[in-house]
C-alpha cells in the first residue's frame, strides 16, 4: 500500500483535494492508497482512505520546513504503509504507476537536470546541515515529490526534522529551505531510484526549460505564488 502525504493548509486545501483525485484517476499500478492530509480545515472525507491530520497552518517557508517533522510525528500511524510518497498539493497526477516505487525516490529537478553540480542551488553556507559542498559531483533533486518505502522515509524525515530544527535554532534558513536539507541528505545516501523531470513537469516554465523527451507524469500547476501563500 502507498501512503500519499499531502500538505493542504490555508489556500493550499483545495488545490489538496483536487491533487487526491487526480492520483485516485490516474494511477494505473497495482498498490491500494492510503492518503494523509495534513491541513487546518475542519474536513469529514467521504473517502475511507482519506485520513485527516489536523496541523496548524505556519506562514511560507515555514509550513514547508515543518513537514518532515509532522511525518515523524504520525509515525505509527504511517508506518502501517510499505511505501510512503510526498507529493506538493499543488501537483496534478496526469499518469502514474508502479515505476515510482523503490526504497528511496526523487526525481530530478527540471531546471537543473542538465547542469553539472557545481552550477546546481545546493546550500552552499558550511554553517547549515544542508550544506553541500563544491566539490560533490551528484544531481539535483526537486522537493515537490519524493518517496521510498516506509521505513526509508521516516528514518529520513527523523533524521531532517532534526537537523532543520537545529539550524532554525542557530538563526539559519537554508537557501531552498527543506529542499536543500533533502538533497543534503540524498547527497550522503544516493537514491535507489531516480525518476526525470516529468515528474516535476512545470507546465508554466515548459519554454524555459528543456524537458524534449520526458513524458508529462506529474504536473506543476500554474499559480500565483505570492496570493496562495498569504
Amino acid at each position: 500500500m502507498i501512503g500519499w502525504l499531502i500538505i493542504g493548509t490555508a489556500k493550499y486545501f483545495e488545490l489538496s483535494l483536487e491533487c487526491i483525485d487526480s492520483i485516485q484517476s490516474n494511477y494505473s499500478g497495482n498498490q491500494e492508497h492510503m492518503f494523509y492530509l495534513f491541513t487546518d480545515h475542519e474536513f469529514i472525507p467521504e473517502e475511507s482512505n482519506v485520513d485527516v491530520i489536523k496541523i496548524p497552518h505556519e506562514p511560507f517557508p515555514f509550513i514547508s520546513m515543518s513537514r518532515y517533522a509532522h511525518f515523524e510525528e504520525n509515525y505509527e500511524k504511517l508506518s502501517i504503509c510499505d511505501y510512503l510518497y510526498y507529493i506538493d498539493a499543488d501537483m496534478k497526477a496526469v499518469d502514474l504507476d508502479d515505476d515510482i516505487l523503490g526504497d528511496r525516490v526523487v526525481t530530478l529537478h527540471p531546471g537543473f537536470w542538465k547542469n553539472p553540480s557545481r552550477e546546481c542551488s545546493f546550500d552552499r553556507n558550511p554553517k547549515s546541515n544542508a550544506y553541500v559542498p563544491y566539490d560533490y559531483d551528484g544531481p539535483y533533486f526537486q522537493n515537490c515529490f519524493q518517496g521510498g518505502t516506509s521505513e526509508e522515509f521516516l528514518s529520513m524525515s527523523e533524521l531532517l526534522a532534526e537537523r532543520i530544527d537545529e539550524d532554525l535554532l542557530n538563526g539559519v534558513m537554508p537557501l531552498w529551505h527543506d529542499e536543500s536539507h533533502m538533497n543534503k541528505y540524498m547527497s550522503d545516501n544516493p537514491p535507489t531510484k531516480i525518476l526525470n523531470p516529468g515528474y516535476a513537469y512545470p507546465k508554466h516554465l515548459e519554454n524555459n526549460f528543456d524537458l524534449t523527451g520526458f513524458d508529462v507524469k506529474i504536473l506543476s500547476l500554474d499559480k500565483n505564488h505570492n496570493e496562495i501563500r498569504n
